[in-house]
């Protein structure tokens, strides 16, 4: 009797679907599946699987090759048994082997992906053969690396063959050619980076009797492809933070100022000794597309040029207390860091004197949650973001809001600057956000999503507050808890 021939799994994009029905199937009949462990709502999986899907599309000719994707929104019980807490999560199954299955990491392109797999099935580097072609290879890219070693069979060149599988977006290459050796001016096992900027030759030489460790030669070509002073964006974001090295040093600055060329050069030179300890980032503040870095850090319009420090493990920000970036103030702020003596950030500002005085309350992170959750009066706070072109066009109906309500009995008008301000009893979604807060004992909040207006907003607080307009003005010292 003829077998029935099993219908293909499905493919999307030339990438195959696969569930708890099919996996196991898909693991037999794939020499190397590479699987993306994914989430349809997550906006870092739908970046990462647009590239995948490209990925799959190059390595078409690679017959034993497969390139998968599991949803595990929906298939639960795969997403359990592999360990996936976050996403997007690449893992590579060999052979049909589905317990031990290998972690891509450290790839955000299509190129990067297809490299990755490309030097698991095959040589992770390219063998050099004679002059001309060393000659090319160097100057194919902005970066290269290449091992110059006398033996390729010993037991450092095995080791640079692996660190070249985990770094798939630089092109490596290997050679023992005594030629190459006297070209470059090598007496002993070295690997060397070729840079097209700064100083473009850096080398790592191996001592004689010593062996070759794979998380060194990762460390040095890693921060060394790097820039003194890498801009911050989406291309070397994912190079920034898969570097090893966990303190960040970022300069806030407008690239179109007049002063930015000093501003970046004094930054830069307080570089060069404090490479291999604090990775050096510029953020243009000038770019929108770095609005939620300057949120996350708390820097305003007014704070620009400024500099920050995050140490990423311990998620501990610092920021430089001075006038003006110099390279000495820059050399100063990074040694006090590395000694233990520069204290972290306050996320809090310091509560202005005529906060109460005014319409509209300033509140502040040490005042908020006193001011706000109290007994006896309803609060109608702004969180805002100076910056925002929307949270200016706010600012002046709020004002007139204060006007109107600043004799009320039960309701208080009060604005915050949530990029200066850190408010963990309110979850913010957008600037700007209006929310009130009524009064009692339960911590209640009411998230307002009606027309920012000052119509709409009256309306709401009538409805809301039911308040009353008292005859006399209420001094302005009291405090509403």
């Amino acid at each position: 009797m003829q077998k029935v021939k099993k219908p293909k799994i499905k493919e999307d994009q030339s990438v195959l679907v696969l569930n708890k029905d099919n996996f196991d199937r898909a693991l037999k009949e794939s020499k190397f599946l590479l699987v993306n462990f994914y989430a349809p709502l997550s906006g870092a999986s739908l970046t990462l699987l647009t590239e995948f899907e490209k990925a799959a599309v190059q390595l078409k000719s690679e017959k034993q090759v497969k390139l998968s994707k599991v949803d595990v929104s929906t298939e639960k019980d795969l997403a359990k048994e592999f360990g996936i807490q976050d996403y997007p999560v690449l893992k590579l199954f060999i052979r049909g082997e589905r317990k031990n299955p290998l972690n891509c990491t450290g790839v955000s392109s299509a190129s990067s992906i297809a490299t990755w797999l490309r030097r698991r099935i095959g040589p992770s580097a390219t063998r050099l053969l004679n002059i001309t072609h060393i000659e090319t290879f160097i100057a194919s890219e902005d970066v290269v690396v290449v091992g110059f070693f006398k033996d390729l069979k010993g037991n450092s060149t095995k080791t640079f063959y692996e660190t070249a599988k985990d770094i798939p977006d630089l092109p490596f290459g290997v050679t023992n050619s005594t030629k190459h050796f006297v070209k470059y001016g090598i007496s002993t096992d070295t690997i060397i980076l070729f840079r097209k900027f700064e100083e473009e030759r850096l080398d790592f030489k191996i001592a004689n009797g010593s062996s070759l460790e794979k998380d060194d030669l990762t460390k040095f070509i890693k921060v060394n492809e790097l820039s003194l002073v890498t801009e911050y964006n989406q291309m070397t974001s994912s190079k920034i933070f898969n570097v090893g090295i966990d303190s960040h040093l970022l300069l806030f600055v407008d690239k179109t100022a007049r002063e930015f060329n000093e501003i970046y050069e004094n930054f830069k030179a307080a570089a060069a000794d404090l490479r291999a300890q604090i990775i050096f980032i510029l953020v243009d503040t000038d770019e929108s597309m770095n609005g939620r870095l300057r949120e996350f850090f708390q820097i305003r319009d007014m704070d620009v040029p400024a500099v920050c420090l995050i140490n990423t493990t311990e998620d501990v920000r610092y920021r430089m207390r001075a006038d003006q970036v110099t390279t000495e103030s820059v050399k100063k702020f990074c040694q006090d860091y590395l000694n233990g003596k520069e204290k972290p950030q306050q996320y809090s500002e310091d509560l202005p004197e005529d906060w109460n005085k005014n319409p509209v309350k300033v509140l502040v992170g040490s005042n908020f949650d006193e001011f706000v959750f109290n007994t006896s009066k309803s609060v109608f706070v702004l969180f805002c973001a100076p910056w925002s072109e929307r949270c200016k066009h706010i600012n002046s109906i709020w004002d007139q809001l204060g006007e109107k309500y600043k004799d009320s009995e039960n309701i208080v008008i009060a604005k915050v600057d949530i990029t200066a301000n850190d408010i963990d009893s309110v979850i913010i979604e957008e600037y700007p956000s209006v929310k009130y807060f009524p009064p009692g004992s339960d911590r209640k909040i009411v998230h307002y999503t009606s027309a920012q207006t000052l119509n709409a907003f009256s309306k709401f607080l009538d409805k809301q507050g039911k308040s009353k307009v008292r005859i006399s003005t209420m001094p302005a010292t009291v405090h509403f808890i």
